[in-house]
């Protein structure tokens, strides 16, 4: 078992108590977590097996789903008993989320796509294209990209305007959900650094069934070990 690198609950970034989840309808719970704490800063990877509730868990910390029982807080916050409308506010202000498929808007531009997040948590007035443009430099991608349509970029490009929207309003929670399974080798490995220089300050959650990934990752955890675990902290 890893150890807790802080025990003052203020340090933590990621908190499940006693948490059960099922779907309507089922009465085997998809999650069934005792205890287990993430510290700010940290960055882990779970990985599991299609089925294995690696979803579920994600679509708890984003405030998609609630939990059937138990509690979740994120930086100190009681997430799950929030309403929709303040988890909405929340995630938009403090976790940046990069999605499997990227979710860009298609017929946006890039820097539409990126605005859009900032429009979301309610930080439109302090965005400005050169915002953008620096995440971009970080990305290692032209400010050129800024005025082109997101459905004209490459798999990889996608990848990386993903990844700025995402962090574009300096999350403290970035959450990575299979980003890596359409490219190669070359291009995960490229990734994987980019991803890991630009979100260094933040508490990250990398969800992946590629397991050749978890060496870039302090903590590792097995999603069938996480949801049979009495308590962790990492």
């Amino acid at each position: 078992m890893q150890q807790p690198v802080s025990d003052s609950m203020s340090s933590v970034a990621i908190q499940l108590d006693n948490i059960v989840f099922s779907y309507p309808g089922t009465s085997q719970p998809v999650l069934a977590i005792d205890h287990w704490h993430v510290a700010k800063g940290a960055h882990v990877f779970v990985e599991g097996a299609s089925g294995s509730g690696k979803s579920t868990l994600l679509n708890l910390i984003t405030g998609t789903l609630t939990p059937t029982s138990g509690s979740l807080s994120l930086l100190n916050t009681p997430f799950s008993e929030l309403s929709a409308r303040k988890k909405d506010k929340f995630r938009a202000q403090h976790i940046g989320v990069v999605f499997q498929q990227f979710n860009l808007i298609h017929y946006l531009s890039v820097a539409q796509n990126i605005e859009a997040a900032a429009y979301f948590a309610g930080r439109k007035q302090h965005y400005t294209i050169n915002n953008a443009a620096a995440m971009l430099d970080k990305l290692q991608l032209p400010d050129s990209l800024l005025h082109q349509k997101a459905s004209t970029l490459s798999v990889g490009q996608q990848q990386r305007i993903a990844i700025a929207r995402a962090l574009i309003n300096h999350p403290q929670i970035v959450i990575v959900d299979e980003p890596t399974s359409a490219l190669d080798a070359n291009a995960r490995d490229k990734f994987m650094q980019l991803l890991l220089s630009t979100a260094k300050d933040a508490t990250l959650l990398f969800v992946s069934h590629d397991t050749s990934l978890s060496h870039h990752f302090s903590h590792h955890f097995k999603m069938e070990n996480l949801n049979s675990a009495r308590s962790i902290s990492c």
